[in-house]
């Protein structure tokens, strides 16, 4: 009986390292340690800013400490902001079930153009300190990096992307995506190589996303997404922090979700309706110089069989009507870019520009006569200065190679003129 109780303690003992050394060995487990910082842009984006992190269950009380940036961190000077707490539960095949809390607290009343440090944390667990910079109440130049889409092999490939688009810019006033950040939404370890590949540039640097159709698993948006991201809700309801718009000094930031009802082509909701009569309403507000349209499904697709005429039946005529300049958008894993219309009375076309940023490829189609210059497999990221009347484009390849630019300028009376300069 003695010898039985001893092989059963040692069994007992050895599954327990074993156990230990393979929760030890998965790195996207949580912990008492803030991580998965990131900020995000707000309505208000002179005077405020969100920023979301994670950690284990057992901190349910986080905080962000803030204070003007200085020569050194004074902590007596800090403000307390508490932060609204949620806990996910993730589940993706045999992989064990991911428990963690989300921490997320929109920084009120800042100073236009200041400096800022903070820290995220609670008690004994806290983060290292990070600077960022709300933008001037002036219409000053400033620029932002575009990136299609991410989606594969995160860590080993698009990691390079997204360094080195912020070494080239690295005072850029934000990041945007144009969908499918990872390749299977509902699976924690890819978000966890997401966020590790950006690491602390998504501290600093503020964020803006749209989803595409890999952030949803069917008609529900990724359990990760408005737990990870705080985003304007100022959208069409039921698409809260996905359908959503910015205003960034004389720049207006729409972003619309085409990867919604199964690519907007389900019967059973109207969010194609809900979004066009959404957009037509807030371009009629505008008062920005600048409109640029963001989601992930192209307008005009490079795709040789693809052509996603229910979305621009609906929203080209409301973008023409109002003279958005540019439409940002991911997909199709090739570069495309042109001026088109279905009107052929439309005196001046939008712009479409579609990019992807990851390493998985498609060929761009034989017949798509609204292309005008266009490119295959190439991780590219774009950068986009805007300067009182005038918008600067250009794409980059993962090398610092130029490989588009053009020119948009305005005459003062909100017409625009294109400026072909691509090398």
């Amino acid at each position: 009986m003695t010898l039985y109780r001893s092989l059963i303690y040692q069994i007992f003992f050895i599954a327990g390292i074993i156990w230990a050394g393979f929760v030890t060995a998965q790195p996207n487990l949580p912990s008492p340690v803030p991580d998965r910082i990131i900020l995000n842009l707000t309505e208000e984006t002179t005077t405020s800013v969100a920023v979301t992190w994670r950690t284990d269950t057992t901190i349910y009380n986080g905080k962000v400490e803030l204070q003007p940036a200085a020569p050194m961190i004074v902590p007596d000077k800090s403000i307390t902001f508490s932060a609204k707490t949620s806990t996910g539960r993730y589940q993706w095949g045999d992989e064990p079930e991911i428990v963690s809390n989300h921490h997320s607290s929109v920084l009120k009343g800042l100073e236009p153009d200041k400096k800022y440090s903070y820290r995220v944390g609670s008690g004994d667990f806290w983060s290292e300190w990070f600077d960022f910079e709300t933008p001037s109440a002036e219409t000053s130049g400033f620029s932002f990096i575009y990136f299609g889409d991410p989606q594969n092999d995160i860590k080993s490939q698009w990691s390079r992307v997204i360094r080195n688009a912020y070494k080239h810019e690295p005072d850029c006033a934000f990041m945007l995506y144009c969908g499918d950040l990872i390749n299977r939404p509902e699976r924690d370890s890819e978000w966890h190589q997401w966020f590790g590949a950006g690491s602390f540039i998504y501290a600093k640097v503020p964020q803006v996303m749209t989803p595409g159709n890999h952030d949803y698993s069917g008609l529900t948006l990724a359990p990760h997404w408005n737990a990870q991201f705080t985003q304007p809700y100022n959208g069409p309801a039921g698409l809260e922090g996905t359908c959503f718009f910015i205003d960034y000094k004389n720049l207006k930031v729409i972003s619309l979700d085409t990867a919604a009802g199964s690519e907007l082509r389900n019967d059973e909701n109207s969010h194609l309706e809900a979004q066009t009569a959404w957009l037509d309403s807030v371009l009629t507000a505008n008062t920005k110089e600048w409109v640029i349209v963001t989601t992930h499904l192209p307008i005009y697709s490079p795709k040789e069989n693809r052509d996603n005429y229910h979305i621009r039946s609906s929203f080209q005529p409301v973008m023409e009507k109002h003279g958005v300049d540019l439409v940002l958008t991911g997909h199709d894993h090739a570069y495309s870019r042109g001026r088109a219309s279905d009107n052929p009375e439309t005196e001046r076309p939008i712009v479409y520009v579609v990019s992807v940023s990851g390493p998985k490829m498609y060929e761009v189609g034989d017949n798509k006569e609204w292309i005008e210059h266009q490119g295959a497999n190439k991780q590219l990221y774009q950068i986009i200065n805007i300067e009182g009347d005038e918008l600067l484009f250009e794409a980059f390849t993962i090398d610092g190679k130029l490989f588009d630019k053009f020119m948009l300028k305005k005459d003062g009376k909100g017409t625009g003129k294109f400026i072909e300069m691509r090398p």
